[in-house]
């Protein structure tokens, strides 16, 4: 009997879909200074600047080889932007955050493991599509032992195609053997993952907190409050 579900490959992506830090930046900046014996007040807001942080990672990241390396630049170019680059001072903050990061490690959302587990025994390809660094996003994957459930992994900085192009899109499909209409893809970012699908033919599932408007034209096929609700599309 042929299969009439919608869809045969459901396509994740990582961060804050299926995996998040428990402390946020704000946090990890606050525990650093902290550490570090060093007045956040100087730098402004702590919440502004964990926006500022997390806006220059994601500038930065593309022509940068690590994770230390990223964080460096990004410190390097956060104190320059406040008066405050000293010789050392970029370093010492660098380090610190690195090592408070690592010690609140990524965690799965609760049920991720077995909403996995679930659509593969439903016979469903999976594949997971992530930007960032290949070492970041690679310790994020390995740490939550979750590969075994994908039949495909694309990292961004390993294939130096990062969300919204959607050649990110293709590879991980011809990856996966995957056509583009029995294929949905599903994610928390607006800008990257839905417009992105979007922009590759794929059919696409919005994470969207509670209250969220939708910021632009193209109106996702499907809208969750939890990455678990996925459930009601495939199984």
């Amino acid at each position: 009997m042929p299969d009439r579900r919608p869809f045969s490959h459901i396509l994740f992506d990582l961060d804050h879909t299926l995996a998040y830090y428990p402390l946020p930046t704000a946090g990890v900046i606050a525990e650093t200074f902290l550490r570090l014996d060093i007045p956040l007040t100087s730098l402004g807001a702590p919440d502004e600047v964990a926006t500022l942080y997390d806006n220059l990672w994601v500038e930065l990241e593309r022509g940068i080889r690590t994770a230390d390396e990223l964080r460096l630049a990004v410190w390097r170019r956060l104190l320059a932007s406040r008066g405050l680059l000293a010789n050392g001072v970029a370093e010492r903050i660098a380090a610190e955050y690195g090592a408070t990061r690592r010690a609140h490690d990524v965690r799965l959302f609760d049920g991720v493991r077995e909403l996995l587990a679930e659509l593969r025994r439903a016979g469903y390809g999976l594949g997971l599509l992530t930007n960032g660094l290949s070492d970041a996003q690679w310790d994020k994957i390995h740490s939550t032992r979750i590969e075994p459930f994908f039949d495909a992994i694309l990292v961004a900085g390993d294939a130096g195609l990062y969300k919204p192009d959607p050649l990110a899109f293709a590879a991980l499909l011809e990856r996966l053997g995957a056509s583009r209409d029995r294929a949905l893809f599903v994610g928390d970012s607006y800008e990257m993952d839905i417009l992105g699908a979007e922009a590759a033919g794929i059919a696409c599932a919005w994470i969207r907190p509670a209250g969220t408007p939708i910021p632009g034209p193209v109106v996702p096929d499907y809208q969750f409050a939890n990455v678990l609700d996925v459930r009601e599309v495939a199984l």
